[in-house]
Formats: C-alpha cells, sequence, structure tokens
C-alpha cells in the first residue's frame, strides 16, 4: 500500500473517531426581522459580510459536531442563513412581538428540533449581532461544560458581567425558562452590535 493511501486511512480513522467522540450539539440563533435601532440588524454588512454569517461561521469551523439553526419570522434572513449553510426554524407571530423573552425563542425552536430529528445532547442559543464570535470560544465553553459537568455555561465579558454572546445548555436544560442553579461561566470580551455605532466601532478593528 502507498504512503499516500496510508495517509488517506489514517486520516478517514481520524474523521470517524472525532465523530464518534463529537456530542450531537445544535446552535440556535435568533434573528427576529424589524429591528429597531440597526435596520435589518442580524444581516446588517460587517467586515463584508452579512452579520449572522460570523456566528453561522463559528459553527461550522468548529471542531465540534455543531448543527446551525436560525429561528426567524423574515424571509429574507431566512435567504441568508441557508446561504450560508445554516438550517430555518420558522418563528411564529406570537414570538415575532418586541419584548418577547430570548429564551422562549430558543425553546420553541428546541422543541421543533427534537420532534424532528435526533435529539442533541448540546444545545447552544448563539446571537446573530455578536460577530466577533469564533469557533474557539464556543469550543472553550462545550469543554468548560463537559470538565465541570455543569448543566450551563453562558458568557461573560472581562468585568465579569453578562454579555448576551452565547449560553450552552445541556439538552434537557433547554426548555427551562430560568437560568440553571449549576450553571457556570465562560469569559471572551465580545462586543454586541445594536446601533451603527457598534458597528463604526467594531469595523475600525481588525477581525483574524
Amino acid at each position: 500500500m502507498t504512503e499516500v493511501s496510508l495517509f488517506g486511512r489514517y486520516l478517514n480513522m481520524i474523521g470517524q473517531k472525532r465523530m464518534f467522540n463529537s456530542p450531537k450539539i445544535v446552535a440556535i440563533i435568533p434573528a427576529r426581522g424589524g429591528s429597531k435601532r440597526l435596520k435589518n440588524k442580524n444581516i446588517y454588512p460587517i467586515w463584508d459580510k452579512p452579520m449572522i454569517y460570523w456566528a453561522i461561521k463559528a459553527c461550522k469551523d468548529s471542531k465540534y459536531d455543531i448543527e446551525p439553526w436560525v429561528s426567524t419570522d423574515c424571509k429574507e434572513i431566512a435567504k441568508v442563513a441557508k446561504s450560508c449553510g445554516a438550517k430555518v426554524h420558522k418563528r411564529s407571530m406570537w414570538l415575532s412581538r418586541d419584548k418577547v423573552y430570548k429564551q422562549a425563542v430558543i425553546r420553541s425552536a428546541a422543541k421543533h428540533i427534537n420532534a424532528n430529528q435526533n435529539k442533541p445532547e448540546i444545545f447552544i442559543s448563539l446571537q446573530a449581532n455578536s460577530p466577533q464570535i469564533k469557533s474557539e470560544h464556543l469550543d472553550a465553553a462545550i469543554e468548560t461544560l463537559k470538565k465541570y459537568d455543569r448543566d450551563e455555561i453562558f458568557s461573560v465579558g472581562e468585568n465579569l458581567m453578562q454579555n448576551a454572546a452565547f449560553r450552552v445548555f445541556k439538552s434537557d436544560y433547554v426548555l427551562q425558562k430560568d437560568l440553571s442553579t449549576n450553571c457556570g461561566v465562560f469569559i471572551c470580551e465580545l462586543h454586541d452590535v445594536h446601533t451603527e455605532k457598534d458597528v463604526k466601532i467594531l469595523e475600525g478593528s481588525t477581525r483574524v
């Protein structure tokens, strides 16, 4: 057998091992249309890409098997999400109103996913408007959840104040209404985008 063939077999074995050891993970990205402060916020261009692209890319680049889903009421956002490689959950009109709690949207999408495919081991609630997010943030948070056997991990800034970037849940805990009691935090300094000023702050830096 040639060295090339042996190397191919080795890569195949590594790939199978990775799939076997990796938990099934689903990231739910809430992306409602009709944003007030920044029109079309979730698909607003930043670093030459629609903002939601970066959250989907973080899932796709992960060393884990993370399947990105976008929950939206907007056809344009759905179209962009699909073009970036995400699946789409059509959000109900009731959950598309102002002042609806984000976790209610996440629960609705999680119930749909559980009913239509194998139940994931881990869910991630991932914001579309935190475009600095990268796969290494998600990977490290997943590993923290597993290492310390937490039910939930949520992101905080360096000042230890919670930011909205992501929450990582063991599967059953995504359906509850409140934070888990057995939870932990993951520190990552990620800027949430709500206004055009926020976009300018981020575009003044280089995304590496």
